[in-house]
């Protein structure tokens, strides 16, 4: 039997197929101004979810709706940077790397809120999470009075360590939406 030289794929689903100028494309570039405006939004709703870990919330759901949250609203970071990368005709592989560190330190945050909430219970009046970290700053506080240092010395350094290194990868993330947005375009955007 003798095979046809037919395509078994229509030719309009090619790689090489002109793209219509009038249906916007997943991967349709973002200018600068749309661009600060939207990030901008990412960074307020993701500064605003913070309060998915307070008492009331973890109490009833535990970290699940921090998670949930913070996976959205870094896809939609991943995808502005992503599209205005592409409108400067940059590679988009240090934004798919600066969300991975992101994600990692949300995860970070997550594990240690779960473990101070991991002896709350149903019954209980919904303080545990607070008398978790009121028992940390206690135990600090034990710590400077043994030692006869109010500063805890070398303790304090890691603790303040352990803080920036919660907040590089914030850091890091708006530092880099700042630089993706001074990028000068190159390709037109499709409205």
């Amino acid at each position: 039997m003798a095979k046809a030289s037919v395509a078994w794929h229509d030719a309009a689903m090619s790689p090489t197929a002109p793209v219509s100028a009038s249906a916007p494309t997943t991967s349709a570039g973002i200018a600068p101004g749309p661009f600060i405006g939207a990030v901008l939004l990412v960074y307020l709703l993701s500064f605003l979810s913070q309060v998915l870990l307070s008492p009331p919330v973890t109490l009833r759901l535990s970290v699940v709706p921090f998670v949930l949250a913070q996976a959205v609203l870094i896809a939609l970071w991943l995808m502005l940077h992503r599209r205005r990368l592409y409108n400067a005709g940059r590679s988009s592989g240090m934004a798919i790397g600066i969300a991975i560190v992101y994600a990692l330190a949300v995860l970070m945050l997550v594990l240690v809120v779960w473990i101070m909430l991991s002896g709350v219970t149903e019954g209980s009046d919904g303080a545990g999470g607070a008398t978790g970290i009121l028992y940390l700053f206690v135990i600090l506080y034990f710590l400077s009075l043994m030692t006869s240092d109010p500063t805890l010395g070398v303790l304090q350094i890691w603790v303040m360590g352990f803080v920036l290194l919660m907040l590089l990868p914030v850091v890091i993330a708006f530092g880099f939406s700042i630089w993706t947005a001074t990028r000068p375009s190159k390709t037109p955007v499709v409205s």
